[in-house]
């Protein structure tokens, strides 16, 4: 049934292109139905990470162990993130997408609603600080991820100080991250309506002619973001010493979901149920994973890399070594907690893109085709999330200890 649902998925995404072709101003006008289904996904996105973490942290019951997986799991995503960054300036130095561009074949967009939202990419000081939030409820309507996991992890703290008093408070909160979890598949019945919408309004907006110009950085991220799949990963599994096959068997039709709503939100309760199933317990996929949504976006992390060098390409830029470095630290810093924010991706690269004095109206060349390479970059986004639980389990020495082993078959379930 779940790979039946994964190609309907994908099906609604190329029948939302083409009708966005064939009848634009309809496809435009049908963006309103996109738009619901984003906002059904915003609207239970806390839910699920307050109740999981919340019962994850309480499931710990130690809280030295807490601060060591929270430790470790920090440790991780700086690592990987930092490394494919690398990866990704590699690659747009090799292949250079942006070199020989014709600027005057492609449209301008109006950057005006990207650029008011860079004042919340913040300096590493003040990223500090907004972690702490003054009113939790506040920081929860604006799906501010970081100010909130911070809270839960002071609450789920003093949870388990208190011990046996806090069981039936820790079992009402059991019963509402399930009521989350069936929540989201109630919203998800209505995705192939969300991706036909959201993908004929960018058809129909943009129009295909706007790819062909921008197939080779199309390309290039795409060849980046494999070479990361396949590759970094890969490896990975094989220091980790779990069979990559088994992670594809596992998640694939995942990664089709979430690359065609681009939210990875729409498989975190699934996602955290087959880690599960796979053997990794509870308390870390509870964990890890809402941690990894501001933090670790390995796909997102990959794309802005090569959107920076080939911004400097199109126009000519000679960027030097020690630049591509600063533009690499700002990318760092910037991409930490701003996944609420809308285009999130794009207010990161036009806000570093400015500040290492690259014209910011090269955002606007290519915020037409983010649509779709956003969409390979989330599927990388959730197959990095289950690396990152599965490390930290083993680094914990928990995997497949807690829970039985299963067959991949039976995992994607």
């Amino acid at each position: 049934m779940k790979t039946r649902f994964a190609f309907y998925i994908l099906g609604a995404t190329v029948l939302g292109a083409a009708f966005g072709h064939f009848f634009p101003e309809i496809g435009k006008d049908i963006k309103i139905l996109g738009d619901a289904f984003i906002r059904l996904l915003k609207m239970i996105v806390i839910p699920v990470i307050v109740t999981t973490l919340l019962v994850g942290i309480a499931g710990i019951g130690d809280i030295k162990r807490m601060g060591r997986i929270g430790i470790k799991t920090v440790i991780w995503f700086e690592v990987i993130t930092t490394a494919i960054l690398f990866i990704g300036l590699a690659i747009a130095n090799i292949v250079k997408p942006g070199k020989g561009l014709d600027l005057a074949n492609l449209p301008q967009a109006d950057l005006t609603t990207i650029a008011s939202n860079t004042s919340k990419v913040l300096d590493g000081k003040t990223l500090l600080l907004n972690i702490i939030p003054t009113n939790i409820i506040d920081v929860m309507a604006k799906n501010d991820l970081l100010a909130v996991i911070f809270f839960c992890i002071l609450f789920g703290v003093a949870l388990v100080k208190l011990g046996n008093e806090s069981k039936p408070f820790v079992s009402m909160i059991e019963i509402a991250s399930k009521a989350s979890f069936k929540l989201v598949n109630m919203v998800m019945m209505f995705a192939p309506i969300g991706v036909f919408a959201l993908m004929a309004a960018t058809i129909g907006t943009y129009g295909i002619t706007l790819i062909i110009p921008l197939l080779k950085l199309i390309g290039t991220a795409y060849l980046g973001l494999a070479v990361v799949v396949f590759g970094l990963f890969s490896l990975i599994a094989l220091m980790l010493r779990v069979p990559i096959k088994e992670i594809y068997r596992m998640v694939w039709d995942l990664m089709i979901v979430g690359a065609s709503t681009g939210s990875t939100e729409t498989v975190v309760p699934q996602l955290m149920q087959r880690l599960e199933k796979y053997g990794v317990p509870k308390y870390i996929t509870s964990f890890v994973i809402p941690a990894g949504m501001p933090l670790n976006s390995d796909g997102t992390t990959l794309y802005l890399t090569i959107a920076g060098p080939f911004i400097a390409q199109a126009f000519g830029i000679d960027m030097s070594w020690q630049q591509q470095l600063m533009m690499v630290l700002f990318f760092i810093v910037t991409s930490k907690g701003v996944a609420a924010v809308p285009s999130s991706s794009m207010v990161i690269l036009l806000a570093t893109v400015t500040a290492v004095g690259l014209p910011p109206e090269g955002v606007a060349l290519i915020i037409g085709i983010d649509r779709i390479i956003d969409m390979a970059r989330t599927a990388v986004n959730v197959f990095g999330h289950v690396f990152s639980c599965i490390a930290v389990a083993k680094w914990e020495g928990v995997f497949r200890k807690e829970t039985e082993t299963v067959e991949p078959s039976s995992a994607s379930a």
